[in-house]
């Protein structure tokens, strides 16, 4: 489970995480020709006095008014916050913010009264006392107007709409969340031994009652404890959104969350949204044009034919370059679009991509014109495109580095350097083209396809990528094909996740900074870090003894092993998101903003000293990683709960669940992959040619095992999965010795009848339980570089003899592996 930059663009490769992205308006692309400019404002304050006299003597007979109307009425309850919240709460969010300059905060004034003019007087009288420099006073004031006025004018102006279904989660436990998962001896089913597989030994009974919810197409482990993320989630959100003064992270959260869940705007809107848009894209007419335009969007992070981010040179650790990868594509990967075996999944694709137009308002006949045309172009860009296990394999793959003339070179339809001077950016030294052949089809592309061609692409995939945030018709329409086509997943989730899905693309961490209060506990850090360490012993214990290694790279290896940086929860500190603005109303212009902020600050990091302590996923993100180039290892809130983990329950099934998954992140950092990174963080190599044979052939036999493993019929790739199969092998040896240690001495509890060792394995395979629809397993044999089901529960124990000495499984069994089989990593 790594999370880092690149591998969180591994795995963009076929996902459909574009959907959940606004894009920028027409009329912004023109105005910032450079990345950052700024516009000149709406109104100048020239004479503050004047300005102020004459606003306040328009409020004062309004806000007299209304306060008498509130003498009169019970001022509605807002709920307390929950456990935790209040201690990280700083100052409260003004709407006239007191650091803007002058002009910008007239501007913001007479933008409000273009908008609400109703609420002009007390936006101006705001903005006036603010320029006379009563700045509480002032941004009281445009609060008052601002925040609740237009709080209130987005929640009434609709009424007349049908509302959306909130969809309530029912309660399962006192603090109204669902239910935590533990270990129940009670679902050990005697009849499925466990020399035969420990996943049916553990998990049978569960399959017996467990139910595929209708909103997902994969149920797992890590899936069920998201639930119980989301619905604390949605708590922090709610909370927030009925803040009268909230803080400028809640105002965020808040701004979002109500304008995500207000449906019955959302449908009145349509796609008025996009139309600015989509008219500069039909205004497209020559081949420069198309390209200006894919800089533009590139700018605010939304260029739909490749991916543009900045992380750390793999060549030179303490400097960040750009990285460009391939993208383009609206199916899963590129043999979705090359093999007959997908043929149905194209054509289910092709009939999406006219149903789209026609909502837009293409007729019938150049809906399926145009439809032709996009498919086609992404066949090519999937022609060039790079195998996904290819660019699975290994890390540096993404690695290209070339200075911009080389790259313009090699793209001559695409200019990088006007890509740069587009960004507002000093043109680099160099910079990585990750995928070269995918950019050189890329840059064909643009000089020969005809411009129409062009434009119906480039339309197609803003209303795709925008219909979750559009009308019912079109979210209805989204989830048909990218849903359930695909996945099988019958049913939409509720609109309140769906929401929160988006919060978490544009504005995760805003959010992570009120979920981490209320969801990770002190002690439960404390005793993460704990054990931890405990892990970390373990480790270097056996790499000191690790048979494949030479003397000198073991050395090196236990050198790496005391550089490691464990993250526990959250980030040391919170971004800064001072520069993000949102409203009351526009749900698609808020994500916008958001995404735009977001690629801002990427593009901010170009040529900025690196930032050692920067997060590569959020809190409420039940997952972990190990940051190959960091060598850094980072678990997340959410997933520091139980069955991984929790802090009433034996050690023996910690260490078997979070120990492991500690154990498998820090076996990243000495594998193949990571032996070509330095201690320094940089490329270069520190294993011997006969570490790499040996580490080679015992990743082999490994991949060979998991070949041989089936789910639901059909085989698993070894090789996509080598290196977590590897991991997950590696995590199990060291949390069990870790285990042994910290217990050694001391009498064995048989809880529940079960010995330590049991516990411990029964505890791992509790994790892998899962249900999915048949065209999500297919889905993911093909491009998940984790094992999952029965071969991931068992394959690992079944190569360890204490597993069959656990459960005296005699020589034979399926769960017992001989000496000649066995492979053992660390």
């Amino acid at each position: 489970m790594r999370a880092d930059a690149v591998q969180h663009h591994r795995r963009s490769v076929g996902e459909f995480d574009r959907s959940l992205r606004g894009r920028q308006p027409a009329q912004d692309h023109a105005r910032h020709q450079r990345f950052g400019s700024t516009h000149p404002p709406l109104l100048r304050v020239g004479n503050a006095g004047v300005l102020t006299l004459a606003a306040l003597s328009s409020l004062i007979v309004p806000a007299a008014a209304a306060r008498a109307a509130r003498a009169d009425s019970t001022p509605p309850a807002r709920p307390a916050l929950l456990p935790g919240a209040a201690a990280t709460r700083g100052e409260a969010y003004l709407a006239v913010p007191v650091q803007e300059p002058l002009n910008g905060i007239a501007s913001a004034a007479a933008a409000g009264c273009l908008s609400r003019p109703r609420q002009c007087p007390q936006l101006l009288a705001g903005a006036a006392v603010t320029a006379l420099g009563g700045a509480l006073v002032g941004g009281w004031l445009g609060y008052q107007a601002g925040h609740r006025a237009a709080r209130d004018e987005c929640n009434t102006r609709f009424a007349g709409h049908p509302a959306a279904d909130a969809q309530v989660q029912p309660p399962e436990t006192a603090d109204g969340l669902p239910a935590p998962l533990r270990f129940n001896p009670a679902d050990i089913d005697p009849d499925h031994p466990p020399c035969h597989s420990l996943y049916a030994h553990i998990n049978h009974r569960w399959h017996e009652t467990a139910q595929l919810p209708p909103d997902q197409s994969r149920w797992d482990m890590p899936t069920m404890l998201q639930e119980r993320s989301l619905a604390l989630q949605r708590r922090v959100a709610e909370q927030a959104a009925n803040l009268d003064m909230p803080t400028h992270v809640e105002k965020i959260v808040a701004d979002l969350w109500r304008t995500g869940m207000n449906q019955r705007q959302i449908n009145a809107d349509g796609i008025a949204p996009l139309r600015a848009e989509l008219a500069a894209i039909d205004a497209l007419q020559t081949p420069e044009a198309i390209e200006a335009h894919l800089h533009a969007l590139t700018a605010v992070g939304l260029n739909p034919v490749f991916g543009f981010g900045v992380d750390l040179d793999m060549d030179a650790r303490d400097s960040q370059i750009a990285y460009a990868f391939q993208g383009g594509l609206g199916l899963p990967d590129r043999n979705y679009y090359l093999d007959p075996e997908h043929a149905h999944a194209a054509l289910a694709y092709r009939t999406h991509v006219a149903h789209v137009l026609r909502l837009a308002g293409d007729s019938p006949a150049e809906a399926e014109r145009h439809a032709d045309a996009v498919l086609a172009l992404e066949r090519r860009l999937a022609n060039a495109s790079a195998p996904w296990d290819e660019l699975n394999d290994n890390v540096t793959n993404f690695y290209h580095p070339l200075t911009v003339p080389e790259a313009d070179a090699l793209t001559p339809g695409f200019r990088w350097s006007a890509l740069f001077q587009a960004l507002g950016v000093a043109e680099p030294e160099r910079f990585s083209l990750a995928t070269p052949a995918f950019h050189q089809a890329m840059g064909q592309a643009l000089s020969y396809e005809a411009p129409a061609t062009w434009r119906a692409y480039l339309r197609f995939h803003t209303l795709d990528s925008a219909s979750p945030f559009l009308g019912d018709d079109f979210v209805r329409a989204h989830h048909a094909f990218h849903a359930k086509a695909l996945q099988g997943q019958d049913a939409m989730p509720p609109r309140w996740k769906q929401v929160l899905a988006a919060i978490e693309r544009v504005a995760g961490e805003a959010l992570s900074e009120l979920y981490v209060p209320v969801a990770l506990p002190a002690e439960t850090r404390a005793r993460a870090i704990a054990l931890i360490e405990q892990i970390m012993a373990a480790l270097k214990r056996r790499l000191a003894v690790v048979p494949w290694m030479d003397a000198e790279t073991r050395a090196t290896a236990l050198r790496k092993a005391d550089t490691f940086r464990p993250r526990i929860g959250h980030p040391e500190r919170w971004p800064d998101w001072s520069g993000l603005h949102t409203e009351s109303c526009g749900y698609l212009r808020n994500l916008r903003a958001a995404t735009a902020f977001a690629q801002r600050n990427e593009l901010a990091r170009l040529g900025a000293p690196v930032d050692s302590v920067r997060w590569r996923m959020t809190a409420q993100t039940v997952d972990a990683y190990h940051d190959v180039m960091n060598n850094d290892i980072a678990f997340s809130a959410a997933l520091l709960q139980p069955p991984y983990f929790d802090v009433e329950a034996d050690d023996a099934l910690n260490f078997g669940a979070i120990g492991a998954v500690i154990g498998h992140e820090i076996s990243h950092a000495f594998s193949a992959e990571s032996s070509q990174f330095g201690l320094d963080g940089s490329l270069q190599g520190w294993w011997s040619d006969g570490d790499r044979q040996r580490a080679a052939a015992l990743s082999a036999r490994l991949a060979a095992q998991f070949d041989r493993q089936q789910v639901d019929g059909l085989s698993l790739n070894g090789q996509l999965t080598a290196n977590e199969n590897v991991a997950d092998l590696s995590g199990l040896a060291i949390a069990l010795d870790a285990l042994e240690h910290a217990t050694a001495n001391q009498t064995d509890p048989l809880l529940h009848g079960l010995t330590r060792r049991q516990l411990f394995f029964l505890s791992w395979g509790m994790l892998y339980r899962e249900l999915h629809t048949p065209k999500r397993l297919r889905r993911d044999l093909e491009t998940d570089v984790h094992a999952f089901g029965p071969p991931r529960a068992d394959v690992g124990p079944a190569n360890m003899p204490a597993y069959a000495e656990a459960f005296q499984c005699p020589p034979g069994a399926p769960m017992t592996r001989n000496a000649s089989e066995r492979v053992v990593y660390l």
